[in-house]
């Protein structure tokens, strides 16, 4: 930057300092400036100031003297008085704003400040607007600072401001926007050797992009960080030393260790207790690096503070937060108070906290408002809360109980911020769910026997048998005080008849073309309590609404039950059918039904063949496939002692208790994650298209934003020059306006000055006129300016993309009432060139576009819905634990 000498000897004459004999001292003090000789240049400046004390010239030369000489307290004196001599100077308040900071004064922001309001001195406008941006990122404030940038003016170059990008990177990574930060990334490029702020941006953004802790990145990624941070930690840039340190704690690579190592070591800081806790951490002494870090908490060493943050976020450490927290509510480090943790990481420790206390949802609330550098630890937080709820089994054991309270409250709120009252519906029916009896699930082909079965095995004749002349829809058969059964009729009333009614009943309906949805079937049975059947239709049944109904037993049934007919098991079809019912997840049980019809060798040979198939095709039976007769056992559980003993029944019976009814609560449970996983699933699909949207439309919103602030910068920028253009173009409007003034040219120029509803008239007709146009003008340049291309290539504009806003239109009507009530003659107005007033709508147009500009777009709630909903889903899909031991 130019010395203030320079640059005030061009506007400030030197007759006092001549008339006065000060000249020499004068040319004596830029000569020692000149030969690096600051100090004896500090004395001359200071003659002049004791005979002239408020001599501009003085006063710069002893500002450029001091800040030649690390004076900055002097510098401040000297700037402050030579700001209240040339307020106008942005270059004088921008330096007196630096020298402040350097010193601690409290009117330094209020310098830059002033500077940066001085649109006619780009140069130094820019500075000051960079230097405020700076001091917000370095107090936590990037909304702020990203709120300075936003007022740089576009470049006069096609050169991009990589000063601008570089900031506008940090706020973006602060705001946990890596979408911003990437296409401000892309303009810095690759820093230079010396560009170690810019270095440690893309370090930043490297590991932000990874989304994960240092410890889980893979080595290139790791390296590439490192690289760049070390380059920025040579240049001694703030921030480098704590991110490597938290990549060197969180790394396990000797290699990496040891390179960085030998660079603290040659910069002579390995005994800090930033550099010696870092080595610890990677070395596995966690007690060790506490013990350093806190002893430099301890010495008031704010470095240490810092690091610790930083490597309590990448090493997962609560405990050093909690430290850290205690530290900044009652300690005091060099400079002032321990630095409170920041906001998001205070929500991370509440959310700590109220999971440690049983309260997952709570937790989950407090987590949805991190971002920023926390974000990937609130997301690990997700998930342990979801994998709390849903606890993996060890091996073969059975699972343990979900917290299905909280599970499906989390499924039910997602569901209605997603507007899917479907699956809504579907969560509350798993809620009903939990508190019934398990389902079993009867199913194979027809005619294979399932409806005998399922008497066989409540001990009564309850479900048909023999009915056209298979079960057509879905039977299920619960407990009831008394037997009865209830027929839902598709698009008719239900009938409600005794069991021994049923089968004419249904044979009734087929016969009248009625659709029978399902059929209820009650009973007094004990084993009811425990286990409902579903009788299900056969999967190769002619009828496709059969096979369909027989498929929707998978969604209802916890568990299902084959049967095979045992002359002709495992045909393709029932393969197939198998095939589905185990990638469904659903457990089964393969019967072979009509044992009775077969000799012992050739049952013997159908089991192996039937095991044999399903081994082949990875189907899984609960346990080895079972031959017996279903309709011998029937006529066992009803008297007949020699049927019963001949139909394999026992074996059966043993397996039924055993395998489905004891357990029954893990069968349950299995069913309902089945169930609630996949109703999960769907939500983390429908939440990550709505995040998609919001996310594609705050871009759009931020995109044009930044479009009517470049606007806004352009039109005050040029208004001059537009205004001249817009004022030729609004010749036909005041032609117009014109011809609506004839007939009050021929009034006494008295009564047009003073005849109220002749101004009011002419008010009117004037911003009717104008105020339009005008407003459409200045909205097509605001345009153009920003956008060259947006004219056609046939040289028409869209009239809807240079339409203006209501607000600025409003501005602009603004600002022509105002001239109408000031002027003496407003009638002229019509006659003549109303360039100025063009200039005063331009400035309320770019003022309008600004605060359109600034207008806070509410953040949208689907990025939170969206990791809790892909959380639950994790939790869902993660594999069981392998059995103890293994």
């Amino acid at each position: 930057m130019a010395r203030l000498v320079e640059a005030l000897n061009r506007f400030f004459g030197r007759v006092e300092i001549l008339a006065l004999g000060l000249e020499n001292e004068r040319s004596a003090a830029e000569a020692a400036l000149a030969k690096g000789m600051p100090l004896e240049a500090r004395e001359h400046a200071r003659t002049i100031l004791s005979v002239l004390p408020d001599s501009a010239v003085g006063l710069a030369l002893w500002a450029d003297a001091a800040e030649d000489a690390w004076l900055d307290q002097e510098v401040v004196t000297a700037l402050a008085d030579l700001a209240k001599r040339v307020p106008w100077r942005a270059d004088v308040w921008l330096r007196l704003g630096r020298a402040g900071q350097r010193v601690g004064w409290d009117g330094a922001r209020d310098a830059l400040e002033r500077a940066s309001a001085a649109p006619e001195e780009r140069d130094a406008a820019r500075l000051a607007l960079l230097d405020l941006c700076d001091l917000d990122l370095a107090a936590g404030d990037p909304a702020r600072a990203q709120r300075w940038l936003d007022r740089i003016p576009a470049p006069l170059s096609t050169a991009p401001d990589r000063d601008a990008a570089l900031r506008r990177a940090e706020c973006a990574l602060a705001h946990g926007d890596l979408d911003g930060a990437r296409a401000a990334a892309a303009i810095l490029g690759e820093p230079t050797a010396i560009e170690g702020r810019a270095a440690l941006v893309l370090a930043r953004l490297a590991l932000a992009e990874a989304g994960a802790p240092a410890a889980a990145l893979p080595p290139a990624d790791v390296a590439r960080a490192l690289d760049l941070g070390l380059r920025a930690l040579v240049l001694d840039v703030p921030g480098a030393a704590e991110l490597c340190a938290s990549l060197v704690a969180a790394s396990r690579d000797v290699l990496v260790v040891d390179r960085v190592r030998r660079v603290v070591r040659a910069a002579g800081a390995l005994d800090e207790p930033t550099w010696a806790a870092a080595f610890a951490f990677a070395e596995g002494r966690r007690d060790d690096a506490r013990q350093a870090l806190a002893r430099g908490l301890s010495a008031g060493d704010r470095a240490a503070a810092a690091a610790l943050l930083r490597m309590a976020v990448e090493t997962r450490d609560l405990g050093a937060l909690d430290a850290l927290a205690a530290r900044a509510a009652g300690a005091d480090l060099r400079g002032g108070a321990a630095p409170p943790l920041p906001p998001d990481l205070v929500r991370l420790r509440d959310a700590a906290r109220r999971a440690s206390e049983g309260q997952g949802s709570e937790a989950l609330d407090a987590l949805d408002a991190v971002a920023g550098e926390g974000a990937a630890w609130a997301d690990d937080m997700r998930r342990a809360i979801a994998r709390a709820w849903i606890p993996a089994a060890e091996g073969a054991a059975a699972p343990r109980t979900a917290a299905w309270g909280d599970v499906l409250r989390e499924l039910a709120r997602t569901a209605k911020l997603l507007d899917r009252l479907d699956l809504l519906a579907a969560t509350e029916a798993l809620a009903v769910e939990r508190e019934r009896p398990l389902r079993a699930a009867v199913v194979g082909e027809f005619n294979a026997g399932k409806s005998t079965f399922l008497n066989a095995l409540l001990g009564e004749d309850v479900a048909p048998t023999g009915v056209l002349p298979t079960t057509a829809t879905l039977h299920w058969v619960a407990w009831a005080p008394d037997p009865f059964a209830r027929i839902v009729v598709r698009g008719g009333q239900d009938r409600v008849v005794p069991h021994a009614a049923l089968k004419d009943t249904l044979r009734a309906l087929a016969a009248a073309g009625a659709k029978v949805a399902r059929v209820f079937i009650y009973a007094p049975i004990e084993r009811l309590k425990r286990v409902e059947i579903l009788d299900t239709p056969g999967f190769n049944a002619p009828d496709p609404d059969h096979i369909a109904e027989a498929r929707r037993a998978f969604d209802e049934a916890h568990v299902a039950i084959w049967l095979l007919d045992a002359p002709q098991a495992m045909k393709e079809s029932e393969r197939r059918v198998l095939s589905e019912i185990s990638a469904l997840g659903v457990p089964v049980q393969i019967l072979a039904n009509k044992a009775d019809r077969l000799k012992p060798d050739a049952l013997e040979t159908v089991l192996a063949h039937v095991r044999d198939s399903l081994a082949a095709n990875a189907i899984a039976s609960l346990t080895p496939p079972i031959a017996f007769s279903a309709r011998l056992s029937l006529k066992g559980r009803l008297g007949d002692e020699a049927a019963l003993a001949a139909s394999g029944w026992a074996e059966v019976e043993a397996l039924f208790a055993e395998q489905i009814v004891d357990a029954s609560d893990a069968l349950r449970e299995r069913a309902l994650r089945r169930k609630a996983g996949r109703i999960a699933a769907e939500l983390a699909q429908a939440a990550a298209a709505r995040a998609a949207e919001d996310r594609e439309a705050g871009r759009r919103a931020r995109a044009e934003a930044d479009r009517l602030r470049a606007s806004a910068a352009y039109l005050r920028r040029d208004r001059r020059a537009i205004a001249a253009a817009i004022d030729k173009a609004l010749e036909p409007a005041r032609r117009e306006l014109a011809a609506d003034l004839r007939p009050i040219a021929a009034l006494p120029e008295e009564r047009k000055r003073s005849d109220a509803g002749v101004r009011a008239y002419v008010q009117e007709r004037l911003v009717t006129r104008l105020s339009w146009p005008l407003s459409a003008e200045i909205a097509r340049a605001a345009r153009a300016g920003v956008e060259p291309g947006t004219r056609a290539a046939s040289g028409v504009e869209d009239a809807s993309a240079a339409a203006p806003s209501p607000r600025a239109a409003a501005h602009v009507r603004a600002v022509l009432m105002g001239m109408v009530a000031v002027h003496d003659a407003p009638d002229e107005l019509a006659a003549r060139s109303i360039e100025g007033v063009v200039e005063a709508a331009i400035d309320a147009f770019a003022m309008a576009l600004s605060a359109e500009a600034e207008a806070p777009v509410p953040p949208a709630a689907s990025a939170a819905i969206e990791l809790r909903a892909h959380a639950l889903r994790a939790a869902f899909e993660a594999p069981e634990a392998p059995p103890a031991g293994a």
